[in-house]
């Protein structure tokens, strides 16, 4: 599907973009909340419910149950998790595998508003001296007190925290949008402050009407984020695994994003959050959400130490080869790595899990 990149008329020197919408679903959603997103524009359903998931009232939907996806993916469908929010995945190769330009990642409990789509098309643009935020880590909830889930609590101090107002030049390839109502926190956070969906901005992303690109580490949440199709060799939402009992999970966007961004740095692509905003409607149960990241606030200083070691003897290439590359080091730095045995042996899980994807590109 041909989307403008802004409203009207293609000008003259601009082009069209092929643009597609995915949509991880574990059960049935309330499909009004996507009320603003255009029946021109297609979308991807990948089912995640075990076949109770009911058809969308719309005909610009495509759903992929396991058996369909199976079909596309051939051998290469062990690649694909399930049984977490990186079912995603599946929707993101169908996309590049079939031309799309843009991929639009959105999560099934957040509603779309007028003009979300052109907001994120207008920010994937190259950009001359735009605003742009530096520092060792980026928070994208501009409120103060609040901190992005996946914002390391080892950066929540007055010293490492700083950021600086910056320029920047280059290709923007990813941009997040941001949320409202129910905050993407740790769930921790949440109990902690007492702030599960009240009490919060209406929009805690955003430093005045500007998006701002990020010279540094930030939490990638994927639940609202339009990005280039070249990346999807090299983004890759890490599945759910279990370490001595304890399922570690919403890690999938927060560490694939790290390692994507790692790699965009290599290239000079930019990374850009703040507009569109989505309503994030749905508050997940706050002690499952604390169990599920437990283990992905012990282990994240260590794997960050991995992946920076592993992408440091990566080169400047395509985003297929300097995947492929990656996973080749991420499994010499894990040996390197001084972390605990079984953060070890759950990190090499993960590379064997990049590995897979990385094969389906080769």
């Amino acid at each position: 599907m041909l989307v403008e990149s802004k409203p009207g008329a293609p000008a003259a020197g601009r082009k069209t973009r092929n643009v597609v919408v995915v949509i991880p679903i574990p059960n049935d959603p309330d499909w009004s909340i996507f009320e603003e997103l255009s029946e021109e524009v297609p979308i991807i359903v990948v089912d995640d419910s075990d076949g109770k998931l009911s058809p969308a009232p719309r005909r610009n939907v495509r759903f992929f149950d396991y058996s369909a996806q199976r079909a596309v993916m051939g051998e290469h469908y062990p690649a694909i998790p399930h049984k977490s929010a990186a079912t995603r995945n599946f929707g993101h190769y169908l996309a590049y595998k079939e031309g799309a330009d843009v991929i639009v990642a959105l999560d099934y409990d957040c509603r779309t508003r007028a003009g979300w789509m052109e907001q994120h098309l207008a920010a994937l643009a190259e950009v001359q001296s735009a605003p742009a935020l530096e520092g060792k880590w980026i928070n994208s909830v501009e409120q103060p007190g609040f901190y992005a889930r996946g914002f390391p609590y080892e950066y929540r101090n007055a010293e490492d925290s700083v950021v600086h107002e910056r320029v920047a030049s280059g290709s923007v390839k990813v941009n997040m949008g941001v949320w409202d109502n129910v905050l993407d926190l740790n769930g921790v956070d949440k109990v902690q402050r007492d702030i599960a969906g009240k009490d919060v901005p209406r929009e805690p992303g955003l430093r005045g009407e500007e998006n701002y690109i990020a010279l540094g580490n930030v939490p990638a949440c994927g639940m609202n984020t339009a990005f280039s199709a070249d990346l999807t060799p090299a983004y890759f939402f890490l599945p759910d695994l279990w370490i001595d009992g304890w399922q570690l999970s919403r890690h999938d966007d927060i560490w694939g994003g790290y390692i994507l961004k790692k790699l965009m740095d290599k290239r000079g692509d930019l990374f850009r959050y703040g507009r569109p905003v989505v309503e994030h409607t749905r508050q997940s149960n706050l002690q499952r959400v604390m169990v599920f990241e437990h283990y992905m606030h012990l282990m994240a200083r260590d794997f960050y130490e991995v992946v920076d070691a592993a992408a440091a003897r990566v080169a400047m290439a395509d985003y297929t080869t300097m995947f492929a590359t990656f996973t080749e080091e991420y499994f010499r730095a894990v040996e390197r790595s001084t972390a605990p045995a079984h953060y070890r042996r759950a990190f090499s899980e993960l590379g064997a899990s990049m590995d897979r994807w990385s094969r389906c590109f080769r």
